[in-house]
């Protein structure tokens, strides 16, 4: 058996929000070649099943929040059998996310985990698109397995950014533990993961390697499209490590991956604005990038002061 796996991020490049990377697996049967999965690319609504595209497509404005989340809790509900009712639910096995670390920010404490769900889809309606997604996939010969995710809040990110001398490293951290998450659920099958190119690197051998010092690395070949490497670990079969340009528009792992950090990255910001809205009565709500986030910034600069500490806020670019 095969497992084929996507990794993608939401939030890379906001003021405000965390940065949110997740990733999306994939069986395949018996003689079931990659091709099948990659033609779910552009699967929509109208199968009676779940969206999977780049989250760009399916998530256009806030009206599209019910489609993206809908994609997200379904395919929640066939990895893990039951359909997310709190966010809490949904963020259970969130890796490297501690209740405790959401309490120190005050429009995460209390709020956030205990947000219900589904927040603009139907229950009902996802639940029968999600037998539907199930049928869909087992007439191609696939099963879906895993959905992960891995929030970097607000705080994590700026220690991070400056440990390093770089805001490319929360985004890598995140996806070397994913890529730890993945390799850990299956470790008797061969296991492929392609990732969305993390901005303009096309040399990935010497961070990879500092992830699985134990493990043999060969690059197979690193082209500016895409760079791809074979790890060989020596307890398990071999994983292939894809990252490639556009990866959201090639390979459907890595769009629904887009697809469930947008969800995610959207939820976080759905209660910071919440927060904020309590506190400053009628603010707008933002979506946390860099023109509006100056705006929101002016807007909420009484309650910075007195109440929210802005280092605790803004992420340094």
């Amino acid at each position: 058996m095969t497992v084929v796996a996507g990794i993608d991020e939401a939030g890379y490049g906001p003021v405000l929000g965390p940065l949110v990377v997740a990733a999306s697996a994939f069986r395949l049967g018996d003689g079931v070649k990659p091709s099948a999965l990659d033609r779910l690319l552009g699967l929509t609504e109208k199968a009676g099943g779940l969206a999977i595209d780049d989250s760009k497509l399916v998530y256009r404005s806030r009206s599209d929040l019910r489609r993206i989340e809908a994609s997200t809790l379904g395919h929640a509900a066939l990895a893990r059998g039951a359909l997310p009712l709190r966010v809490r639910g949904l963020l259970v096995h969130a890796i490297d996310l501690h209740p405790s670390e959401l309490d120190e920010l005050p429009w995460y404490r209390g709020r956030l985990l205990e947000l219900a769900l589904p927040c603009a889809a139907e229950i009902a309606d996802v639940l029968a698109r999600s037998a539907r997604q199930a049928e869909l996939f087992a007439d191609r010969g696939l099963s879906f397995v895993d959905l992960h995710v891995a929030p970097v809040v607000e705080t994590r990110f700026n220690q991070q950014v400056r440990q390093h001398g770089s805001k490319a490293w929360p985004l890598f951290l995140a996806t070397g533990r994913l890529l730890d998450r993945l390799i850990e659920s299956h470790p008797e099958e061969e296991l492929v993961v392609h990732i969305d190119r993390q901005g303009g690197r096309t040399r990935y051998a010497e961070l990879l390697a500092g992830l699985y010092p134990l493990a043999r690395l060969r690059v197979v070949r690193e082209r500016p499209e895409e760079s791809v490497y074979r790890l060989e670990p020596s307890n398990r079969p071999p994983v292939q490590i894809h990252f490639q340009v556009e990866g959201d528009r090639r390979h459907a792992p890595v769009a629904l991956a887009s697809v469930v950090a947008k969800t995610v990255r959207e939820l976080f910001m759905r209660s910071l604005n919440a927060w904020f809205a309590e506190q400053v009565p009628g603010v707008r709500p933002t979506a946390g990038y860099s023109r509006d986030a100056r705006r929101f910034l002016t807007d909420v600069a009484g309650t910075l002061d007195r109440s929210a500490p802005r280092g605790q806020l803004i992420r340094i670019q």
